[in-house]
């Protein structure tokens, strides 16, 4: 008995002397301490949390070695083996936050996201056919950001100094050759595609991934929508035409099919709304699309998209070479028409191949043809037959094109939101190019294959701290020209709500394809970029800050001959702010750009600000909308300083392009009334462009001809075709209610 009291006691004592003392400190990669943090012994119930200093202590029994957790909501769990070797033992904890896409910083450098499933969204996808003066079209909505041009003159997108064609658009990750409509000179061009089929839209001033190319400046990324909420039927009817579409969503909801149909023609609104320039045929066009949709699983989907457009314009304008004349019988006229045929497919496919590989398959095809004809008109009508205007009296010219092109995206997520994207790019182009004056017709044809591989990666190292970094490596069989294009852009969040991000990339283009047909001896123009901006972004508003610098290499020139000899900068800051608190139940954004930019290319005697560019251009947008009678009214101010032109009556070499137009004022201001009628969700719109009657010039056309040799050329102002442009509309949803989504983008 005396045996066991021993041996119990001596067991006693053991375990007495074995209880070691376990203490330290948590803090997080920021040096800042961590309240509540638990520390446990993996296996035991001993632990601890910390204090509000950070502080943890407890006692455990003595072994040869524990494993010591700590563990914290919003942190990656960490595990240390701790050898025993005394009472007591002193161990700190640095914990890693864990990343995730609801608190990760954004990169935000160069880029406006414009959809409802992305953070840091500064436009939504409402906004963008709601703003006042984009009458429904996307890329008039976008003029309204910082870094864009009021270029309303012209065809494309003009971005931090670069021409319209240095803009690219990308619908599920493929290149869209033909964006914007059959248009005639001096009266610039809509997007083609409807901003409805989209469920997302990223513009990129600058900067962007390494999946896409051959973009010198900026990218409109669009991302068409997956399968709808249910069946809808909707029609519309406005002052330019009539509409309808259907889209139907299968029963088991994994697929759906939509038909529609659009009728423009702006023969009637012209007879009412008086233009300066003569229609012989107004803009008249006929468009039939199409889509599918469907879920091959739970994480995949194949989606179609395709279209049929029609075009005819023709128009008649003075000739001004021909003002020269004393006799008025011999003012003439220029005839310009078009008629565009335009066809698109668009077809992708996404999947998750297991939890974290991804496959995405892009296909795009499209055929484009123009029928152009510019002749010379007299009085009567007929073509004119005088040397002074022989080479262009008659011209035919017709450029027909076609476009395939594939694309294949594999990514792999790796942990806390980091993963790596690669794959390859094709593209097949073909045009020809027909220039005929009577019994003087002249083809040319060009076939390119271009190619490309690419490979970026996401790498965040904390929530407040993430990169992009990408390269691109490119291959175009009409220059015989490769390159390799790196990009990077890191991010890092302040506190509070703000972020600083930057961005630096390469971006190569070829030369217009109007130049390739001319010379095949060219090289790839380059632009390299480096952006910051700065964004803070508490709740209903955002202010946005970004500078950058934009140095252009190799950029064509054709004087004395064809070459890449021209060079070029651009440089400049922007602003912008949105507020949909300050003032209750008003939505507003303002948006600023300053630009210095000079270039020598083309037919450029020297480096100069080119003539698409304004040194000051700013937006203010406002949206208000009243509930209680389901009413709205948008409107929209922009301001451009004037810009640069070619002034042909001077002859001091020195002072090339250092005329200006005069300053660029607009309002337009639209009301939006909303009714359900016979269950149909019905808008009704009127919009009107310019109704205070602001005279804009957008630049001046010259003579070609001095016909009366007395040094000086006749010129004619550029300008709008109408001082006011007036909508008048009316939209039905059958089968979809969209009174809740009105009003909370304040429609």
């Amino acid at each position: 008995m005396n045996k066991v009291v021993i041996i119990f006691l001596l067991f006693i004592s053991t375990q007495t002397f074995s209880q070691i003392k376990i203490s330290g400190i948590v803090k997080d990669n920021k040096g800042e301490s961590l309240i509540g943090v638990n520390i446990s012994v993996k296996g035991s119930y001993d632990g601890a949390t910390t204090n509000a200093k950070g502080e943890y202590n407890f006692e455990t029994d003595g072994k040869d070695s524990i494993i010591l957790n700590a563990t914290y909501i919003g942190f990656l769990p960490q595990e240390k083996v701790i050898k025993i070797t005394g009472n007591s033992i002193n161990q700190n904890f640095l914990l890693k936050e864990k990343i995730n896409d609801l608190k990760a910083v954004v990169i935000s450098a160069g880029a406006f996201e414009a959809s409802d499933e992305k953070k840091g969204t500064q436009l939504k996808a409402l906004d963008i056919v709601t703003t006042a003066g984009s009458n429904g079209d996307s890329y008039g909505a976008l003029k309204t950001l910082p870094g864009t041009q009021q270029t309303n003159d012209r065809e494309g997108l003009f971005v931090r100094g670069g021409t319209g064609s240095e803009t690219q658009t990308f619908i599920d990750g493929t290149w869209v050759k033909n964006a914007f409509t059959a248009s005639v000179p001096d009266l610039g061009a809509r997007g083609r595609f409807n901003p409805f089929i989209f469920k997302g839209t990223v513009f990129s001033a600058g900067g962007y991934s390494a999946l896409y190319g051959q973009a010198l400046s900026s990218a409109v990324i669009l991302e068409t929508i997956d399968l709808p909420e249910r069946s809808s039927a909707n029609i519309n009817a406005s002052s330019v035409g009539i509409g309808a579409s259907v889209q139907q969503l299968a029963k088991n909801k994994k697929s759906s099919f939509g038909i529609g149909y659009n009728y423009t023609n702006l023969s009637p609104y012209f007879k009412i709304i008086k233009q300066n320039i003569t229609y012989q045929q107004a803009p008249l066009s006929h468009q039939i699309d199409a889509n599918f949709r469907c879920k091959t699983s739970k994480t995949g989907i194949f989606k179609f998209y395709g279209y049929y457009n029609q075009t005819d314009i023709n128009i008649n304008r003075i000739n001004i070479s021909s003002l020269d004349y004393e006799d008025a019988n011999k003012e003439y006229q220029d005839e310009f028409g078009v008629k565009n045929k335009n066809a698109y497919a668009n077809l992708s496919y996404k999947e998750y191949i297991n939890k974290t590989w991804k496959l995405n398959i892009g296909l795009a095809f499209s055929k484009n043809k123009d029928h152009i004809i510019t002749r010379v008109l007299d009085a009567n009508q007929q073509i004119v037959n005088d040397s002074n205007f022989y080479y262009s009296k008659d011209v035919v010219i017709e450029n027909e094109n076609y476009l395939a092109t594939s694309k294949i995206v594999l990514e792999k997520n790796l942990n806390n939101l980091n993963s790596i994207r690669f794959g390859g790019e094709y593209i097949y182009n073909q045009d020809a190019f027909l220039y005929a004056t009577q019994n003087a017709p002249n083809t040319i044809s060009t076939k390119e294959h271009y190619k490309a591989i690419f490979a970026e990666s996401d790498i965040y190292i904390t929530n407040d701290l993430a990169g992009k970094i990408g390269i691109r490596a490119e291959h175009s069989s009409i220059i015989q020209q490769s390159n390799i294009a790196p990009r990077a852009s890191v991010a890092y969040k302040l506190k509070r709500a703000g972020q600083l991000s930057f961005a630096y990339g390469m971006f190569y283009q070829k030369p217009d394809q109007q130049y390739l047909y001319q010379s095949n001896q060219l090289n790839y123009q380059r632009a390299d970029h480096y952006i910051l901006n700065y964004q803070y972004q508490p709740k209903d508003r955002i202010i946005r800050v970004e500078a950058y610098y934009k140095k252009y290499h190799h950029l064509l020139k054709t004087i004395p001959s064809f070459n890449n000899n021209g060079k070029g900068y651009a440089k400049g800051i922007e602003l912008f702010y949105r507020d949909k608190k300050s003032i209750k139940g008003l939505d507003f954004w303002i948006s600023y750009s300053y630009i210095d930019t000079k270039r020598d290319f083309i037919n450029y005697t020297k480096m100069v600000q080119p003539d698409f560019v304004a040194n000051h251009v700013a937006s203010l947008v406002l949206k208000k909308f009243w509930t209680k009678y389901m009413f709205g009214i948008n409107g929209t101010y922009t301001y451009s300083s004037g810009r640069p032109y070619i002034n042909r009556n001077e002859t001091n070499v020195s002072n090339f392009m250092q005329d200006k137009t005069m300053a660029y004022h607009n309002v337009s201001i639209s009301a939006n009334y909303i009714k359900t009628i016979r269950k149909a969700f019905t808008v009704f719109v009127l919009s009107i462009n310019n109704p205070f009657g602001f005279k804009q010039v957008y630049g001046y056309n010259y003579a070609t001809k001095d016909l009366n040799n007395n040094g000086n050329y006749y010129r004619k102002e550029i300008t709008p075709a109408a001082r006011q442009f007036l909508f008048l509309g009316m939209f039905m949803s059958f089968g979809i209610d969209r009174t809740q989504e009105a009003i909370d983008n304040n429609l």
